[in-house]
């Protein structure tokens, strides 16, 4: 329970790991301690698994975000595993959220940052996942999540994990996102498309073929002209030929003229 207490010095006190389990879980919803000192006590792996998920509890991303945000420093025993250092940095990144939120007096802050960092990154969460006992699926994490956030999602993945991460979230989302996707209105706006470049082509067409229309009636118009001139200048249609292929002859000075 939430009390004035800021530090708390529990050194050397034999705190085995079934009281450090009891210690982890009574912080949870602790908002005025910032420091516990808890060197040279008997716990080991499962004591320091309880801090870790005090911290950073990836077994859904609400618990994520409503992990303890107010412990900045924490001093643990150390104890000889192979895990200890993983367990010991992922502490480190915690504490790290915990100072920048505090700093900015808001406790959002780091939930907003523990998530992006665990439940968005699939490897830190497999590794969160191992060490708490959780089974990992990276499915999961998006069972909760309301379908229509999931594009925002997708935007915060790309933007702290890279395409890979975001390639990763796709798969794994995409059941949920097609459901997000009307499609028949998507048909109705296709078909409307599609209707528009249809009454745009057929009057393109309609254009074209007037404009085609108009330039025979126009070229009928001037043929005909040029065979009455032609006539009154009494000439017969094989002299009009011949004298049409001699470069100086005014019949061809003259159809030329007509037909510009």
């Amino acid at each position: 329970e939430s009390s004035s207490l800021r530090e708390l010095d529990l050194n050397s006190n034999d705190i085995g790991d079934e009281g450090a389990e009891i210690l982890a879980n009574s912080l949870k919803f602790n908002t005025t301690l910032t420091e516990i000192m808890l060197g040279n006590n008997k716990f080991k792996e499962k004591g320091h698994h309880a801090f870790l998920k005090l911290l950073k509890d990836v077994s859904s991303i609400k618990a994520t975000y409503n992990s303890n945000h107010t412990l900045t420093a924490l001093y643990l025993p150390y104890f000889p595993t192979s895990n200890f250092q993983l367990l010991r940095n992922h502490m480190t990144t915690a504490t790290i959220a915990n100072q920048n939120s505090n700093s900015q007096r808001n406790p959002h802050t780091a939930g907003r940052d523990k998530v992006i960092e665990t439940q968005l990154n699939s490897q830190t969460r497999k590794e969160l996942c191992y060490l708490q006992g959780i089974d990992y699926t990276y499915s999961s994490i998006f069972a909760e999540i309301e379908p229509i956030l999931l594009p925002n999602l997708l935007a915060l993945t790309a933007e702290h994990h890279g395409r890979t991460e975001l390639f990763r979230t796709l798969v794994a989302t995409a059941p949920d996102l097609t459901c997000l996707i009307d499609r028949e209105s998507m048909l109705k706006v296709e078909i409307a498309k599609h209707s528009h470049r249809r009454t745009v082509l057929s009057l393109e067409f309609a254009r074209q073929a007037a404009e085609f229309f108009d330039q025979r009636w126009a070229l009928s118009e001037k043929m005909q002209d040029l065979e009455r001139r032609l006539e009154s200048m009494g000439g017969s249609s094989s002299v009009v030929v011949r004298s049409y292929q001699s470069s100086h002859s005014p019949i061809k000075k003259e159809m030329e003229k007509t037909m510009s």
